[in-house]
């Protein structure tokens, strides 16, 4: 998502560098372009001696750069970034964003950020959804006063690559393909979506993606669905993934919380019919903005109820095809150029001071 807003405010006319703190601890599976993005230490501190080492660098780059404005991301570092400007003492203006519920940050990061966020040099808070905004109501006064939404988008060459996938959804035979994308980690909820498959009949399901949980994922599945219904691909490339997800017939997300997917972006795209976990940022998700809801919505905790949407859709190709429509509705609103054309114009009010 930053390589494409810094691309997109390239084009503008508004020349974007990217840095972060430290490098991922895996650059390659994150896929970092460390010709594109700086650093500012070679690793995670694992000291006290070494966070302020950290800090201390910061400080001197922000000196010796002089940003108009820096757009930050992650909760450590929307508290870091804004108390280093204010010690540089530099014009720098801050744009703090918020890409999950603040309920899911470390609660310490989120009272610091309470009052990190109401520094003079912060100038817009951004939340990728009016439901991840909502989650800032215990922020003071002061600070929930910056706030702002700008939903996400996907990069023009993921929507271009997309359109060129999109086809029109055969009423074939069993089985019908399921899809869902995205970690495995407790956060995608994908226990209830593997119990729920246990209740499904003509319908296969395949996970792509890696994660921590894997094993313990497999080992349910085997349980649950010894037949096979079940398929775990890993990690793919972007495109590899988005192909096999354009063969499928439904998207599937239960995730107990998000911000704005860009998984559900891309499924909605590809005119898959969405089915989604009963949480604000995901109902936020599948409505379209004159208010009809574009996707199917199931409450937490419950596969029965899961399989009850996921057998009648597999069931009904006339059902799964107006879902199809309607998921197109989403895609649509969600577009790159206005996801761009927000920040750059947020970003102006740094450039006209």
């Amino acid at each position: 998502m930053w390589d494409d807003l810094a691309l997109g405010l390239a084009r503008t006319g508004t020349p974007c560098t990217r840095f972060v703190l430290y490098p991922p601890a895996d650059p390659v599976a994150e896929t970092v372009d460390f010709d594109a993005w700086q650093h500012i230490v070679e690793q995670k501190p694992d000291t006290l001696s070494g966070w302020r080492a950290m800090f201390t660098g910061l400080v001197r780059h922000l000196r010796a750069t002089q940003p108009r404005a820096v757009v930050t991301s992650m909760p450590a570092c929307n508290v870091i970034v804004p108390v280093a400007v204010t010690a540089a003492r530099v014009s720098t203006r801050v744009f703090i964003t918020h890409h999950s519920p603040a309920a899911t940050h470390n609660p310490k990061l989120d009272r610091l950020d309470s009052w990190t966020g109401r520094l003079a040099c912060v100038e817009a808070i951004v939340s990728v959804s009016d439901a991840v905004a909502a989650s800032l109501a215990h922020k003071p006064a002061a600070y929930r006063a910056k706030s702002r939404t700008i939903r996400n988008a996907l990069p023009e060459a993921v929507e271009a690559a997309i359109d060129r996938l999109r086809k029109p959804r055969p009423d074939g035979a069993p089985p019908v393909r399921i899809v869902a994308l995205g970690r495995l980690t407790a956060q995608k909820n994908y226990p209830q979506l593997i119990d729920a498959m246990a209740l499904v009949e003509g319908a296969e399901l395949e996970i792509i993606g890696g994660g921590e949980d894997e094993a313990v994922l497999r080992t349910r599945a085997a349980m649950r669905c010894p037949s096979g219904e079940i398929f775990f691909s890993g990690h793919l490339p972007r495109e590899r993934a988005l192909a096999i997800a354009a063969a499928a017939d439904i998207f599937v997300q239960i995730s107990l919380y998000e911000g704005h997917s860009l998984a559900l972006i891309e499924a909605a795209r590809l005119g898959l019919p969405l089915v989604v976990s009963d949480v604000p940022e995901q109902v936020e998700a599948i409505t379209a903005q004159d208010g009809t809801r574009c996707g199917i919505v199931v409450p937490l905790g419950d596969p029965q109820a899961l399989a009850r949407e996921l057998n009648a859709l597999a069931a009904d190709p006339w059902a799964r095809t107006a879902w199809s429509t309607l998921a197109l509705r989403i895609a649509e609103e969600a577009s790159n150029a206005a996801m761009i054309a927000r920040y750059a114009g947020l970003l102006g009010l740094a450039q006209d001071r």
